[in-house]
């Protein structure tokens, strides 16, 4: 059998705190045992603890939820490990982490608590330091996706988003998102406009236009972007022929509404051509992303009513599904004038 004073020279010489504390009358624990681990952790000699609650340890500190936790397992005989904040003699904190055990006699009645203490106040600083990095890592992170994937200028998602948007939408399998729809939208004539006014009304215009369109995108789930210079694009999923035809007329006319003036156009105003489709959840089987892109520049074409060669006016709409086009329309030859949707009419 282990000598007692064998016991005792290695409870005494541990490198772990050791407290032992009796079960007294009124709920108290008056401390009947220090190693010298506990002397040096707490500041305190054997002498000036002995007969001593451990609660001067939390003075002025009793609010922490640990030390609940500790009370119930002391008043419950049970064992308990809490992390607390306690003082050291000179006023200084430290945290603690201490683990104790209810201690038994023979009969089974409870008479003392073994209390097992490390100081991890240094533990539990460089988890902190590492916590705030990594807040601020995230923030650094966040900071990187939106320029990524916004654009600077308008606020909206730029083209790298829009098409990952696009990309997560069509791999969907979620009813809520069939149909849905694409609408690219083009300032009519926008190159003359910046030439006539300078970049600084260019960067306004695209500005008043972005914001326009995203007020009238009212659809929580929707993306709308800048896609590329002066287009911009809309994802909405859900939208049927009928509500996206709705749409990109209120888009049209919301923009019309700015009211921002120019003279190189018959309109006197900034107006935009609205292209789309609707992709229904029989099409993606069939077609790939990027027939379903061309079919909208197909359809942005129609709108323009051929403005790329400067012979249409614009300021139209063109909506089809996506069976009814196979093919983008003709350009018209030089000196032709494009069919054109009358302005605000839709296809």
């Amino acid at each position: 059998m282990l000598d007692v004073n064998v016991l005792m020279r290695a409870v005494q010489d541990s490198a772990d705190s050791v407290v032992i504390t009796q079960v007294g009358d009124g709920g108290d624990h008056p401390i009947v045992f220090i190693n010298h681990a506990f002397a040096r952790m707490t500041g305190y000699a054997e002498a000036e603890v002995l007969g001593r609650d451990c609660r001067f340890l939390n003075e002025g500190l009793d609010r922490q939820p640990e030390l609940d936790r500790l009370r119930d397992a002391l008043a419950s005989g049970l064992h308990c490990r809490v992390v607390v904040e306690n003082l050291r003699k000179d006023g200084s904190r430290f945290w603690n982490e201490l683990s104790i055990s209810p201690v038994r006699n023979p009969d089974g009645r409870l008479t003392h608590f073994l209390g097992i203490q490390h100081d991890v106040t240094e533990q539990l600083q460089q988890q902190r330091a590492l916590e705030t990095q990594a807040v601020t890592a995230g923030f650094q992170l966040d900071e990187l996706a939106s320029k990524v994937y916004h654009d600077h200028l308008t606020e909206l998602v730029n083209r790298r988003g829009f098409d990952e948007a696009l990309a997560r939408l069509w791999a969907s399998d979620s009813p809520r998102d069939r149909p849905f729809a694409l609408l690219r939208i083009d300032v009519d004539f926008f190159e003359s406009f910046n030439d006539a006014h300078g970049q600084t009304d260019g960067d306004h215009c695209l500005q008043d236009v972005a914001r326009a369109i995203q007020n009238t995108v009212s659809d929580e789930r929707a993306t709308v972007a800048r896609y590329v210079n002066d287009e911009f694009a809309v994802l909405v999923p859900g939208y049927d022929t009928q509500q996206v035809e709705a749409l990109g007329e209120k888009i049209r006319s919301a923009v019309e509404l700015l009211n921002i003036e120019r003279a190189d156009v018959p309109s006197r105003r900034v107006t935009v051509s609205v292209g789309g489709t609707v992709v229904e959840a029989h099409d993606v089987p069939a077609v790939t992303i990027d027939q379903v892109q061309r079919f909208v520049d197909a359809a942005l074409f129609v709108a323009r009513g051929g403005r790329d060669i400067f012979l249409g006016t614009g300021n139209s709409v063109d909506i089809r599904p996506i069976a009814s086009r196979r093919q983008p329309p003709t350009k018209p030859q030089t000196g032709s004038v494009a069919p054109n949707r009358h302005p605000g009419n839709l296809a």
